[in-house]
């Protein structure tokens, strides 16, 4: 597809070296002093025991990291000062947690301690009272890959201050002083998560509501997300807002569980997890009843405030306040929390159950989550192999590849119209029009459910239509996705065989619009959750209007990260875009009986077969009498990016400068199913102790039981399918049996949200035949 990513700000992006302010060593901290990290094996790294690295500090903590891992063959401190900045550990490379050798740090009897910049890319956005001068804070840097102008506050009156090293941002009763910076439109990408520490006083100030965090100020959806404030009724509460089907979607968690005298202090861990607000505070993890859809829009106006704007607060001091990307599992949590404590000495008010309550965290298998670290000289070696047009083509024309070694994990023959807006959290199914917004090309894409209808349904034929329609003096586009704006929804990694039966009407050459670009694509998912992360791309099939017998097929881009100005490696060769198979499909070039037009009025199968050494093009053609024959197109080496975690998305755009009403163009779809490999999907591992288990009883209307078989996470998501069709995914580990159920195959698949690198595991498919009341 390779269309300009147009949806997200191109804002100059960097990090700041994370150092560490020496401070005022004369005046005592209200804090009592750090104890050096005595956990066995550990190296006292952290010289000034305030939890950070700063650039002495990390040189060292490399090269411990280096003699660990060998692998890491690169000299950190680029100008030998005995130094080594974020930018020095970063610039020109992957971050350093692609670059490490995980399971070496891991078993390895030196254990690093553990903080939030030893992987710098893990923190957006910081305030963090170490950045901040003694006396009054006009201006507070930020540690980060995005807003590094940090907060600021003009007003003298209204600058909060910094008596002692380690003692915290003081912001005085009754006193409205806050800091304050500007919009962060992305929030909902960059800002999954948000670490707080502070200390309050909870019966000063003259109001009963203090405000502490209020990150992109407003009332709309995907602001105030989080706002964190004190209330002395209720206590601590915490906020995010989305987007529902109608209004907003409020989330708010409420705790009294939290230090209010003044001198202790406190740490909130916070964010969304697939769909789902979690919070932990002191270590404790608090819950409360919500949807289990969450998405929200990008963001254009609001201002993040740390402190009250009114002249009511209560008195409070801010520690540290960290937004970072991904979404940690349960364990990070608790590391977070762990760290926090640890750095102010107030570990032992953690439950006494909690891992950290005894010891410092250390580096382990939690700060390494599967990435997809890019090769760019095996890329551009694939890339070259795609020129040897006797091995693409050698079985063109011909019997395809045999997949029983696959089944079917995801069918959706469009019996219903299960299109939802991406940016809500209304669906669980195909959501519309996705984060992408240059995927219409020239025009606007248009949102389900508004006129004019480019996502028309025929509930009695079972077929779903992308459009291109009319609309004014002009043209609109259609696209949905398998995952909303979040990355949430249907996603496939390793060897899959992805199918799609699909009809464009029958339209001769000489009348088709030269600008008609309909495709069947994927990206992968980890940049919307890693956002330093580059972006990967399949374009299963494209077609355009200028020569309908010629397929763009597979068409692979490997994109810069959305943080573009960012310090981490982008090689520009990394950004070389091929493609396994580019030409016309007429029987001479192809081999295919007949060829193959594809506004032919006729429905075609196409099948897209990625094993783990070769990938295969497959379609169906009529045979003599007129039936489906399947016959190879093409097929390539596979790429590692095939590989990758990836989801589904359709589309109709146009390509024109100058876009002017054509008529409606109709992109007919019958069904879509994925295949995995029969041995992925009956494995299992780590923290499922056995394969997820179906129980209930075989009626309709009663309720079955997916037993997910986990130890040690309590996070899951449940997908339930019949004959693979997706019946709905939820938090629940229960499901109500309907009439459509009956006589299908059910299974559960168990999405361990809650650990690391979410692994997924199958039931067995619930043989009992379901039976009508």
């Amino acid at each position: 597809m390779n269309r300009n990513f147009i949806l997200l700000s191109m804002a100059t992006i960097g990090i700041l070296a994370l150092e560490c302010s020496a401070g005022d060593t004369d005046k005592e901290p209200l804090v009592q002093k750090q104890a050096e990290f005595t956990i066995k094996g550990t190296r006292n790294l952290d010289k000034d025991e305030n939890g950070l690295y700063d650039d002495v500090e990390r040189k060292a903590m490399l090269d411990v990291l280096q003699n660990i891992s060998p692998e890491i063959k690169t000299t950190f401190d680029t100008n030998n000062d005995g130094k080594v900045s974020v930018l020095e550990q970063t610039s020109g490379r992957h971050p350093l947690s692609q670059l490490t050798n995980s399971n070496k740090v891991v078993a390895s009897s030196v254990k690093i301690p553990w903080s939030p910049n030893i992987y710098s890319e893990w923190i957006s956005t910081s305030a963090l009272q170490e950045d901040a001068p003694l006396g009054k804070v006009a201006a507070l840097s930020s540690r980060g890959t995005v807003n590094k102008t940090g907060l600021t506050q003009q007003n003298r009156d209204k600058q909060p201050q910094l008596n002692a090293v380690r003692n915290g941002i003081e912001f005085a009763a009754n006193s409205g002083q806050y800091l304050s910076m500007g919009v962060q439109k992305d929030a909902r990408w960059n800002y999954r998560w948000c670490l707080f520490t502070f200390r309050i006083d909870g019966m000063s100030g003259a109001g009963d509501t203090t405000v502490l965090v209020d990150i992109n100020r407003g009332n709309s959806a995907g602001q105030s997300s989080p706002k964190i404030w004190y209330n002395k009724e209720t206590g601590l509460n915490v906020e995010y807002v989305g987007q529902a089907q109608s209004g907003l979607d409020k989330r708010v968690l409420t705790t009294k569980d939290i230090y209010i005298d003044g001198k202790s202090w406190n740490v909130v861990v916070v964010g969304m997890r697939y769909g789902r607000m979690y919070a932990s505070v002191n270590g404790r993890d608090i819950d409360i009843e919500q949807p289990d859809y969450y998405s929200a829009p990008r963001i254009y106006e609001g201002t993040t405030v740390i402190g009250s704007t009114q002249n009511d607060n209560s008195a409070w001091a801010l520690d540290a306040l960290l937004l970072g990307t991904t979404e940690p599992s349960e364990a990070m949590i608790r590391k977070m929390s762990g760290w926090a404590a640890h750095r102010l000495s107030f570990e032992k008010k953690l439950p006494e159950n909690h891992p950290y309550y005894s010891q410092h965290p250390v580096l382990d298998e939690e700060d390494h989550p599967h990435r997809y670290v890019h090769d760019d000289e095996a890329w551009t070696q694939w890339g070259q192999s795609l020129q040897d047009s006797i091995f693409r083509k050698s079985n063109a024309g011909n019997k395809p590849v045999n997949t029983e070694t696959f089944e079917r994990v995801f069918y959706d023959d469009f019996r219903s119209k299960r299109i939802t807006r991406s940016f809500t959290g209304e669906g669980n199914l195909w959501q519309s029009p996705g984060f992408n917004t240059a995927v219409g090309a020239s025009i606007p894409l248009a949102l389900p459910g508004t006129e004019p209808d480019a996502y028309a349904h025929n509930a009695e034929t079972k077929k779903q239509t992308l459009s291109l329609v009319p609309k004014g003096n002009s043209m609109v586009a259609s696209a949905f996705y398998s995952v909303n704006d979040m990355g949430h929804g249907y996603t496939w990694d390793g060897p899959k065989v992805i199918r799609i039966r699909a009809m464009f009407p029958n339209i001769p050459q000489k009348d088709l619009a030269p600008g008609l670009f309909p495709a069947f694509w994927s990206y992968g998912t980890e940049w919307l959750f890693w956002r330093t992360s580059n972006r990967i791309e399949v374009d299963w099939f494209e077609f355009d209007g200028k020569n309908g017998q010629w397929l763009n097929g597979l068409a692979s881009h490997y994109h810069y990260s959305h943080l573009t100005d960012n310090i981490y490696a982008k090689n520009n060769k990394s950004a070389n875009s091929y493609k396994a198979y580019g030409g016309e499909l007429t029987e001479a070039k192809s081999n295919i009986p007949g060829g193959l037009y594809f506004w032919d009025g006729q429905y075609h199968t196409w099948e897209f077969v990625i094993d783990n050494d070769l990938t295969y093009i497959n379609v169906t053609v009529p045979d003599q009498n007129g039936k489906d024959q399947w016959v190879e197109v093409g097929r390539s080496r596979t790429p590692a990016t095939y590989l990758e975690r990836m989801d589904i998305q359709f589309d109709y755009a146009l390509k024109d400068e100058q876009p002017k009403p054509i008529g409606e163009q109709k992109f007919t779809v019958d069904f879509v199913e994925v295949l995995q490999k029969t041995a992925q999907i009956s494995h299992f591992t780590e923290p499922f102790i056995a394969a997820p288990q179906i129980t209930g009883d075989a009626s309709v209307g009663s309720t079955i039981t997916c037993t997910a078989n986990l130890q040690g996470v309590k996070d899951a998501r449940y997908y339930w399918f019949a004959d693979g069709y997706p019946l709905t995914y939820s938090s629940n580990a229960s499901y109500t049996l309907s009439t459509n159920e009956k006589g299908a195959k059910i299974r559960c698949m168990v999405k361990a949200v809650g650990a690391l690198n979410m692994p997924e595991a199958w039931s067995a498919e619930w043989e009992s035949p379901i039976v009508k009341q």
